[in-house]
């Protein structure tokens, strides 16, 4: 048991697969969780937080074995795969004699379907060679949950009577081509050609199953940018989409609970901690980051244009310290020379107190400006911009290259910077949307 609690003290919190070990060594349970830390810590409260089955499983734990991955969505699929490898005896035990869910795939067909499959059903649907089946999972919500947010990106269908009329989800845009409409074409042609485009949704689907989703999101910024130089940019426009959905489901969100047991500086406090050895790299004499301050433009055609300023005081967004701008040049406006003016009325302002980090929400062109402002200005702080398509920090080297850093999306690091930034990116946009309104009531 002392073997166990240290392990405990140790466990991470982010999202993973547990494994319990019986004294053995055979694995009698897998679980996932989003934070394994919190969950793991669960099975071992005492009185009665915990039922006569836990307890019984609790009392045959030897070791515990964990894996740790991006998301939750990753966390799912494994803990799928390793139930079916190892078929521990507790997670049958829990499923009380339900079967469990499995997802299959009809790849035979013409038009496959996607299918919530039961353990008495799997032989029927396999005896079709190209056909698969992914589970069994623990839990029918979580993979409801996760097959919603898998649409965003992939889209497909689990209608399963195609009559001709497309689906609800076709007019959502999460069906698309509908397998309804294809089913009754009476052009040959466009019939093949809709067949190759929703068959190829169905694979990219699959691939994500199988744990491919870097292999799926290149594909589709391959596609995105053949689209966009064939000037298709409506297409173009719903592969970013497409590559954006993807992003966040191999994004990592905090567990809410986690602030309630910690409390929200703690976890404000690991996150910096991560961020500055990351800045610590490039930037050896930063030692502390106890404010940051993140800037962002918006405009509609050249009119209404207005920057934002939002600062975080030890990680946590201080109100009382954003300003907002409203672009003083008239005259050609992009998003560099209003950059260019924010940041230059920022530094005049010597009574406000300076950031240990400026976090810029863009790329080469605006990191470009702010070295121009701050060496006019005689400033020198730690700066970096982080790039939306791909969420990379690109960091100006002394020699006037830059370094594209490509932050793990289950970091702590990348979740501060994603936060500030957005808030940035909210605090100008409703300033933007204020002046639109007053010059339409002035009209």
């Amino acid at each position: 048991m002392e073997d166990l609690q240290k392990t405990l003290k140790t466990l991470p919190h982010t999202p993973g697969v547990y494994l319990y070990h019986n004294a053995s060594d055979d694995v009698i349970y897998v679980g996932k969780a989003k934070d394994l830390s919190r969950r793991v810590k669960q099975y071992f409260q005492k009185g009665d937080a915990v039922g006569d089955k836990t307890r019984r499983l609790v009392s045959e734990i030897a070791r515990i074995e964990i894996i740790t991955v991006t998301s939750e969505f990753d966390a799912l699929l494994l803990e799928a795969k390793l139930i079916r490898s190892y078929m521990p005896k507790y997670n049958v035990i829990s499923r009380d004699d339900k079967s469990s869910l499995y997802i299959g795939m009809t790849l035979s067909e013409e038009l496959p379907h996607i299918r919530f499959v039961r353990k008495g059903q799997i032989a029927e649907l396999l005896t079709k060679r190209k056909n698969v089946i992914y589970g069994p999972f623990q839990s029918a919500h979580a993979v409801r949950i996760i097959l919603r947010q898998v649409r965003n990106a992939v889209p497909y269908c689990m209608q399963n009577e195609r009559n001709g009329r497309p689906c609800f989800y076709t007019h959502l845009g999460l069906c698309s081509p509908c397998p309804s409409v294809i089913a009754k074409m009476s052009d040959a042609d466009g019939r093949r050609k809709l067949i190759r485009l929703y068959r190829k949704n169905i694979y990219q689907l699959k691939a994500l199953f199988d744990g491919k989703t870097a292999e799926v999101r290149r594909q589709y910024e391959a596609r995105m940018k053949l689209a966009a130089r064939a000037l298709r940019f409506e297409e173009a426009g719903d592969l970013k989409k497409r590559i954006d959905a993807l992003y966040s489901i191999a994004e990592y969100r905090y567990d809410p609970a986690i602030f309630l047991e910690r409390g929200a500086q703690d976890v404000y406090e690991d996150e910096l901690e991560e961020l500055t050895a990351v800045l610590r790299i490039f930037y050896p004499d930063l030692t502390d980051l106890t404010r940051i301050e993140c800037f962002d433009m918006s405009q509609l055609f050249g009119t209404n244009a207005v920057g934002s300023m939002v600062v975080l005081v030890d990680g946590k967004p201080d109100t009382h310290e954003y300003r907002r701008f409203r672009i003083r040049d008239k005259g050609t406006i992009s998003d560099t020379s209003m950059m260019a003016e924010v940041l230059a009325r920022r530094f005049k302002h010597t009574d406000w107190p300076m950031p240990q980090f400026i976090l810029i929400d863009g790329g080469k062109p605006q990191l470009a400006i702010t070295y121009e402002v701050m060496k006019k200005a005689d400033i020198q702080i730690p700066y970096a911009g982080l790039a939306k398509r791909q969420e990379e920090l690109i960091i100006p080297l002394p020699d006037g290259r830059y370094k594209t850093v490509r932050l793990p999306l289950s970091g702590k690091a990348l979740k501060v910077l994603q936060r500030v930034r957005d808030e940035a990116h909210r605090f100008a946009i409703s300033y933007h949307r204020l002046l639109r309104g007053k010059s339409v009531m002035a009209v």
